[in-house]
């Protein structure tokens, strides 16, 4: 679909990314300056005066210095992306902010700080353009080998022409501005009208787009918003003094008609998670924000749902408030609701708002719960299609008895967000979706040769998919797992499902050894090896029949941690592999530090012994493997030459195309695999 394309592109660009995580990232202070005003608000009620001033300055003064932590946090991006020193792009940002808002006179009036945020934005981005573009030339170039004063006085360099660039640019710009209008009038520029129904309709769309790539609209068109605010005070005081009529668009119009509970009205889509939600996360999050969306604030929503480059809930996020728009202007245009004659502080609850504002009117808030109602039966089709996708939430839904056909797996709810993979995410659930419905997972068994008899020691577990016309397919959907967080719920099944069958192996060759690979999503969650003991325990098998397999990705992530994991399972006599070894940048590193039952060699050595050089770097890996006083395993073997070269290294085991491909557990046991080997005894 192109809205899916369209949003795909979108969530993954990395500079419309970084306005979204900088908003994200200003929440705390946009929170905190909401809770003052909530407390002032609170205390004028209660005339606590002189608490409430102090509150309400306070919120003031926070939401002022938000557009400076924009600056200061894109910057801050920008200056990695390009890779450039940081503290030069953050004070050279910053002060260009400043120097071009006094220039514009872009300040706010309550305290001489620059108060916009587009140019907050662009100010970061040009900063740190021209910055990167200085580095090129030579006199601006940083090198190791300079003294530190050298670096200093380059970067300080850098920054001065980079201020002075943006400042003639700046006085350009509004020299050029400042002429024209002299003698060009600038009334063919399209400009919204506060008081127009299509303007405003115009707005409100503006508004809802914005916010769906993450960036606050209302931040963005704040300057109608001001104008708006300036014509409803003089329309109010004019109304008191000289009977004119009410307008019905004013600056509370779009607070307690067309953002109840924030942009996009989020009440009615907290209502639907309240009462519709299967998913626990969703319960948990609309509980969570539910107070906070009483009193109009809804980033949590947004971000958590997530609505923010979201295809699915766009249309809706975009659809209600333009619904309530037009049913809020109709109902005061032809006078069921009076128009609204008092300012009140946008916090104000639902309800409570419409019916002060309207001069005392029930229908007012009458309309309110109306446009609630309506707002979440717009909402629900929409949020059920999350609901069931649930897209890393509650996302036990999607495993159906059809798609792992034993047992129902246990899973723990993730509550996360989708910033800025979401297109990653939607197409991972497609992904997973269509596996549900074509087939069902199985098992595949690759025996590991003995060559010393020739005889199976034991058996990789390898997981397949069984399509619905009895295709057998390799395992490409991990990646969709993995995207959407569920490789444990993945590996655990893939567990279960060996422990199964290495039940019935057992019965035929009580030394058999089973391996099973775990991701390190796996192996780091909490109480894994408690949860593979139990598993063991509660079947026939003994620890020494089990064998874990890791990869150098798991040591990398956290060595401590992986140490711990392998000691005790060690300790219960669970073996455990290094897989993969011969592919990664530290595996002698980790041969010396992690304490290894087996070592596999990876295939990719094996293709390389043609040459001289290839031979030799695998008897290197043999040697290493052997100091460690581990069994080696040699994987990918499938010719010959490559099995005797491979012997005469003293190497045991093989597994690989040369002996046996993977198999279904039937064919093991009707090709006797499974039977113990036969030692000649020797009468002496």
């Amino acid at each position: 679909m192109p809205i899916f394309k369209t949003m795909s592109h979108l969530s993954a660009n990395k500079y419309l990314v970084a306005v979204s995580n900088v908003f994200l990232m200003a929440l705390p202070l946009v929170l905190i300056s909401t809770f003052c005003e909530l407390v002032a608000l609170v205390c004028d009620h209660f005339n606590f005066n002189d608490f409430g001033k102090t509150a309400h300055y306070v919120g003031q003064v926070t939401g002022i210095m938000i557009p400076i932590l924009v600056n200061f946090y894109l910057s801050t991006y920008l200056s990695a992306v390009k890779r450039i020193p940081k503290g030069t792009v953050i004070a050279t940002s910053l002060t260009v902010f400043f120097i071009v808002s006094y220039q514009w006179s872009l300040v706010s009036p309550l305290i001489p700080l620059p108060n916009s945020f587009p140019l907050a934005l662009l100010t970061a981005y040009i900063s740190c353009e021209i910055i990167a573009n200085l580095k090129k030339i030579t006199i601006f170039k940083t090198k190791t080998g300079h003294s530190f004063i050298d670096i200093s006085m380059s970067m300080l360099a850098g920054s001065i022409v980079t201020i002075l660039m943006a400042f003639s640019i700046s006085s350009l710009v509004r020299k050029v501005f400042e002429h024209l209008s002299t003698f060009v009038s600038w009334s063919f520029i399209p400009r919204l009208d506060p008081t127009s129904f299509l303007d405003g309709l115009i707005y409100e769309v503006l508004r809802g787009l914005l916010w769906s790539v993450g960036v606050n609209g209302h931040n963005i068109l704040h300057s109608y918003k001001m104008d708006l605010y300036n014509i409803t005070m003089v329309n109010i005081t004019e109304w008191h003094n000289f009977g004119v009529d009410l307008n019905i668009l004013s600056t509370n119009f779009y607070d307690f008609f067309t953002g109840i509970g924030g942009s996009g009205n989020m009440l009615s889509l907290v209502i639907c998670m309240l009462f519709f939600a299967k998913s626990k996360g969703y319960k948990l999050l609309a509980k969570a924000a539910f107070i906070l969306c009483l009193f109009n604030v809804n980033e949590p929503i947004l971000y958590g749902i997530p609505v923010i480059f979201n295809p699915i809930m766009l249309v809706p996020f975009l659809l209600v408030p333009v619904v309530s728009f037009i049913i809020a202007y109709g109902a005061i245009y032809f006078g069921i609701v009076p128009p609204l004659n008092e300012v009140y502080s946008w916090l104000m609850p639902p309800f409570v708002s419409g019916y002060m504002a309207t001069g005392g009117a029930i229908s007012g808030a009458v309309l309110q719960l109306v446009l609630v109602l309506i707002g979440a039966a717009i909402y629900l089709p929409f949020f059920k299609l999350m609901d069931k996708r649930s897209l890393g939430v509650g996302i036990s839904d999607i495993f159906s008895n059809r798609l792992f056909t034993s047992d129902e797996i246990e899973v723990k709810t993730r509550l996360t967000s989708f910033i800025p993979s979401l297109h990653n995410n939607l197409a991972a659930q497609r992904e997973i979706e269509k596996l549900q419905n074509e087939g069902e997972f199985i098992l595949y068994f690759q025996p590991q040769v003995d060559i010393e008899n020739n005889k199976v020691a034991g058996c990789e577990a390898l997981l397949r998919f069984k399509n619905n016309q009895g295709q057998v397919l390799p395992p490409t959907f991990i990646a969709a797992f993995n995207q959407l967080g569920l490789m444990p719920e993945l590996d655990l099944w893939v567990l279960d499902k060996a422990i199964q069958a290495a039940e019935k192996f057992i019965v035929v060759n009580p030394n058999f050894k089973l391996s099973v690979n775990i991701s390190p999503d796996t192996v780091l969650s909490k109480n894994f090896v408690k949860i593979v003991k139990n598993r063991i325990l509660d079947s026939s098998l003994s620890f020494c029949h089990i064998e874990l397999e890791f990869t150098e990705e798991l040591l990398i992530l956290d060595e401590a941690k992986v140490a711990q994991v392998m000691l005790e399972l060690q300790c219960l006599g669970i073996s455990v592999a290094l897989d993969d070894f011969g592919t990664g940048y530290s595996s002698l590193a980790y041969l010396s530090r992690f304490e290894f039952n087996k070592v596999k060699i990876d295939r990719s050595l094996v293709l390389n012994l043609d040459s001289q050089r290839g031979r030799e770097l695998f008897k290197l890996a043999v040697q290493l493997g052997k100091i460690t006083q581990a069994d080696i395993v040699v994987e990918g073997v499938e010719q010959q030459s490559e099995l005797n070269f491979i012997a005469s290294l003293g190497v045991r085991y093989i597994q690989g195309f040369y002996f046996y491909q993977p198999m279904d557990e039937s064919e093991l046991f009707k090709r006797g695999l499974l039977a113990l080997p036969v030692y000649e005894v020797v009468d002496n």
